[in-house]
């Protein structure tokens, strides 16, 4: 067997429940199906960081907060993926995605709230972005992120932004803005990343775009001079000539979000955005919200100490919009501008209703 084929069938061991992965059996197992001879310890170790690798490069951000994505147990001797709904591998060939893609939007009807809309559009970009992967250098970052099921608007710019993403093509894009009778604005840069998003009025796509003013000399991306963009105002997509792109080390798009709730962030102000700490207090009367957000946290950071809230994130507009949603629960007791805002915002509520 090459490398490649050796690794992919390791893969596929790893995903067997039944199969316990050491070198042992892995070997005999080589052995015995591919007539695999002389498969040493060495070689194993080898394919095993082959597949920690891979693993890094389609689950980043599941590598940043869980470690390594392969571990070894040393009760049990064996070696197991840190969960079983992860591969190194698609799992279905694009032909297979689309076939599946097919009968459930024929049968659409049998499901229910958009959600056969959903699925269909999640594995035709699947299906897309793996195709993709194979014509194109590998992203050290995933180009797409999905979430919400349901219609997508601007579902007709996925394909084209996503073949510029993984070429890394600078672009041209025509966006209009809220406003119905506003003009259009042409905007150059490079697309980054595509982010699902649902804003409160309705799912969406967005596109995290690097604005390039001068279209000569080394473009270096970075995030902090990023946009966000939504798919469905943006009217047309122009690619640009060859430009001279490189990528620093360890830059990932995804970072762009982690420090806040939701994807807007006021990015673009004199003053560079700051991560605050933040000190919540749940009303007693509300214990089964502190039971909710202990489930689902509100940021990464979060700690909980009882009824009290720590977090350590960028304030934003969806953040404020989250406290007031539950104004009545959650108290802001850190930092002390923000306690100042929540409460003149709460004193404007009371005096719409006077």
């Amino acid at each position: 067997m090459q490398a490649k084929e050796r690794v992919k069938e390791l893969n596929e061991l790893f995903l067997r429940k039944t199969f316990t992965v050491t070198y042992a059996h892995v070997a005999g197992y080589f052995k015995d199906v591919w007539d695999e001879v002389g498969y040493g310890e060495r070689t194993f170790n080898r394919d095993i960081r082959e597949l920690k690798e891979k693993l890094k490069e389609r689950y980043p951000s599941l590598e940043d907060t869980k470690g390594e994505l392969i571990r070894y147990s040393r009760a049990n001797q064996q070696y197991r993926y840190i969960r079983d709904d992860i591969s190194a591998f698609p799992s279905f060939s694009e032909k297979e995605l689309n076939q599946i893609a097919s009968i459930i939007e024929f049968n659409k009807h049998l499901f229910t709230e958009g959600t056969g809309n959903g699925i269909v559009n999640k594995l035709r970009a699947i299906s897309l972005e793996n195709n993709l992967a194979q014509f194109h250098e590998v992203l050290p970052w995933s180009a797409i992120q999905l979430i919400k099921e349901g219609e997508r608007s601007g579902s007709d710019q996925l394909k084209t932004l996503l073949a510029c993403i993984y070429a890394k093509k600078l672009v041209a894009i025509t966006h209009k803005g809220l406003e119905a009778e506003g003009p259009a604005s042409v905007k150059r840069g490079l697309p980054l990343m595509i982010k699902e998003y649902n804003n409160g009025w309705y799912t969406g796509w967005y596109l995290l775009f690097y604005r390039v003013e001068e279209m000569t000399g080394l473009i270096r991306p970075r995030l902090e001079d990023c946009w966000i963009y939504a798919l469905d105002r943006i009217e047309s997509i122009q690619e640009l000539g060859p430009a001279k792109i490189r990528i620093p080390t360890g830059f990932n798009p995804a970072d762009f979000f982690k420090d806040v709730l939701g994807i807007f962030r006021n990015t673009h102000g004199a003053a560079p955005i700051q991560k605050e700490r933040l000190l919540l207090k749940i009303s007693p009367e509300a214990s089964w919200l502190g039971q909710y957000i202990q489930k689902y946290p509100i940021h990464e950071s979060q700690v909980m100490d009882g009824l009290s809230v720590g977090l350590h994130m960028e304030i934003n507009q969806e953040l404020e919009g989250f406290l007031m949603r539950f104004a009545n629960e959650i108290q802001v007791l850190e930092p002390a501008v923000l306690r100042d805002k929540m409460q003149r915002r709460l004193e404007m509520a009371v005096g719409n209703y006077r």
